[in-house]
């Protein structure tokens, strides 16, 4: 049987495809592991380290806020010679701090969301991402335009197992496939459906890229540095602590200046 004979430019083309199925595949892996692994991971270490501190300091600063406002609405009371009518006070300062007492539930929220996040042994997180790199690799739609529907919900599946840490599931799933790598199928299409595929997947990796770079900017990506850097971290703790300190002692100031005009 004659060999089969590939153009230079079908070769070129292979070549070029090839090359962009690893991209993808690294570029595709790379995104899902900063979203669904990593920033869990920086948040847990950021919120012990410093959000939960911060979240106490702006906590104790909406307090004396609302102290110092509460002071001076009782205060002008008494100024047009009227008894401070604390519950109206109370209205008052709830009204006007409303934006804040909104940020302190949500930072509240994002605390415990980080608190209950799932660690995962990195025994179990290498094996992790070798099953969902395979996954991706012999499943991803965009690799295998021509997939199965049965398939397509498979890969869901698979996906679904590896974002809520699901090991024996992914395992499972990973048995289950029979399926070839498709790049064979390459040399049975025509050049004008070669260049569809590698355009395709020229699209597709440029979109991951933009969408990694974004990812990467954002918090908490943007502080990695910082959070894994044990200097900088001991110094935003000694400057939360200086800060608390300060915090507290306009607390008690206000609070006892409150009583003060209240007794009157």
């Amino acid at each position: 049987m004659d060999a089969i004979t590939i153009s230079p430019e079908l070769e070129k083309l292979h070549a070029e495809i090839e090359s962009l199925r690893k991209d993808f595949l690294r570029l595709y892996t790379q995104k899902d592991e900063l979203i669904n692994i990593e920033r869990d991971d920086l948040e847990v270490k950021y919120t012990k380290l410093i959000g939960q501190q911060q979240y106490e300091n702006f906590s104790l600063e909406v307090e004396v806020r609302a102290l110092k406002m509460k002071v001076e609405l009782a205060q002008a009371a008494l100024n047009r010679g009227q008894q401070p009518k604390l519950l109206d006070i109370e209205e008052e300062v709830n009204r006007q701090l409303k934006q804040y007492y909104d940020q302190l539930r949500a930072q509240a929220e994002i605390i415990e969301a980080a608190q209950a996040a799932q660690t995962v042994d990195p025994y179990d997180l290498t094996e992790m991402h070798d099953l969902f790199r395979l996954l991706v690799k012999r499943l991803h739609p965009d690799l295998h335009p021509d997939l199965p529907e049965n398939m397509k919900d498979l890969f869901i599946q698979g996906q679904t197992a590896y974002r809520t840490f699901n090991i024996p599931l992914l395992r499972e799933i990973i048995m289950r496939l029979d399926i070839e790598d498709d790049s064979k199928d390459f040399l049975h299409k025509g050049e004008e459906s070669l260049q569809q595929i590698r355009d395709r997947l020229r699209d597709q990796v440029d979109s991951l890229k933009d969408d990694i770079d974004i990812i990467e900017s954002s918090f908490p990506f943007n502080m990695r540095t910082n959070i894994l850097d044990e200097d900088w971290v001991k110094a935003q703790q000694e400057s939360m602590r200086a800060e608390h300190e300060q915090l507290e002692a306009l607390r008690q100031k206000y609070a006892d200046r409150l009583s003060l005009i209240t007794d009157m």
